[in-house]
C-alpha cells in the first residue's frame, strides 16, 4: 500500500510549510486523479496513522477527486468519468486524449494565525 508513503512525503511538505511560516498547520487539501494510481479512503486512512505524534497531529486532510477528462481523437467528443478504462461517451472509441485525471498535489494548506501559534513563547 503506497499510500502510506504518499502520506508521509505530504506530512514532509507541509512540516516545512508550516515551518517556514511559523504557524500550525490545521488541515490541507490534495488534489486526486483516478490516474494516480491513488486510492482516497486508503490515503485518508494513513494520514490519520503518519501524523499521530506529530506537530501536524489533528490537522485534517481534505481529498478533492479530480475526474478524468479525455477528448476523443475520433470524434472530438470530451469525456468525463472516475473509471481509469474511461472510452469515449458519444462513439465508444478508446482513441482519448486525456487531458486530466493523473493529479497528485497538494492544493491548499490551512495555517493558524499568528495568535495560535504553538512554537510562540508564553
Amino acid at each position: 500500500m503506497h499510500e502510506f508513503s504518499i502520506a508521509a512525503n505530504i506530512v514532509r511538505k507541509l512540516t516545512e510549510v508550516a515551518r517556514q511560516h511559523d504557524r500550525k498547520l490545521l488541515g490541507a487539501t490534495v488534489a486526486i486523479g483516478p490516474m494516480s494510481t491513488v486510492v482516497p479512503e486508503l490515503l485518508s486512512e494513513a494520514w490519520k496513522y503518519v501524523i499521530k505524534g506529530t506537530e501536524l497531529d489533528g490537522a485534517t486532510l481534505q481529498i478533492d477527486r479530480i475526474p478524468i477528462r479525455a477528448r476523443c481523437r475520433e470524434c472530438g467528443a470530451v469525456t468525463e468519468g472516475y473509471d481509469p478504462f474511461v472510452k469515449c461517451q458519444a462513439c465508444g472509441s478508446m482513441n482519448l486524449q486525456i487531458e486530466s485525471g493523473f493529479e497528485l498535489q497538494i492544493t491548499r494548506a490551512e495555517l493558524a494565525d499568528g495568535a495560535e501559534n504553538t512554537s510562540a513563547a508564553p
